[in-house]
């Protein structure tokens, strides 16, 4: 199956999860005999290799993003053309069917760094706008308010930390809108459940019925 690396830790329950490089991780209770944490891996093997399959698809390589006229990139979904004019007043435009880029150099280093600012600013204000709906959410369940933190992650999409903080990819804003507020209730969902147990699928299938199909257009994202 190969590398399955075992670490233990104060909780109830068994959680397994493959990481993008294939290695299996396995957070056991402290208690937890050996054979019975073998037995559980050996349960998932169908699905560790699915995962494993997924992380390679992603691994394929692909031509880098151009970033010149004529380039496309998304926004929420929707493929965008890059025009590129030269001037002193930098920055993105969203026009139409257009990124509408100003820049003093055409060098795409240059234009890139535009992209990348302008992209960023519409992330936090596409995710901040989200994270206002989960207020009631967290309240009603005793949790503090969660906090956004802006991420660049290799990858991932998100992550949750114990403290209420919920950290997202700044790419995630090229995504539909739904593949957005999928991530965000899985990082939620977090607040709740530690892991991937049932537990968590369970709240996460109630907040996000369509998750399954939001992953799979967030794996086949270019």
């Amino acid at each position: 199956m190969g590398e399955c690396v075992v670490k233990r830790a104060r909780r109830r329950t068994l959680a397994i999860s493959v990481l993008p490089d294939g290695t299996v991780e396995v957070v056991a209770p402290l208690g937890a005999a050996e054979d019975k944490i073998h037995e559980k891996v050996e349960k998932r093997t169908r699905w560790i290799l699915r995962q494993r399959r997924v992380f390679a698809a992603l691994n394929v390589k692909r031509p880098p993003r151009r970033y010149c006229t004529g380039a496309t990139h998304r926004y929420l979904g929707r493929q965008y053309r890059l025009k590129v004019s030269i001037g002193e007043d930098q920055g993105v435009k969203l026009r139409g069917a257009y990124l509408l880029v100003v820049s003093r150099s055409e060098a795409e280093d240059s234009v890139a760094a535009l992209v990348a600012s302008w992209m960023r600013e519409r992330a936090k204000e596409q995710f901040s706008k989200r994270f206002v709906a989960w207020r009631t959410w967290c309240e009603e369940r005793g949790l503090s308010e969660p906090r956004l933190r802006l991420l660049s992650m290799p990858k991932r999409w998100g992550s949750a930390h114990k403290n209420g903080t919920v950290a997202l990819n700044p790419q995630l804003v090229r995504a539909p809108s739904i593949c957005i507020d999928y991530v965000i209730a899985h990082e939620i969902c977090h607040r709740l459940h530690a892991g991937h147990g049932r537990g968590f699928y369970a709240e996460l299938n109630c907040l996000c019925p369509n998750w399954r199909q939001c992953k799979q257009r967030l794996e086949a994202m270019d």
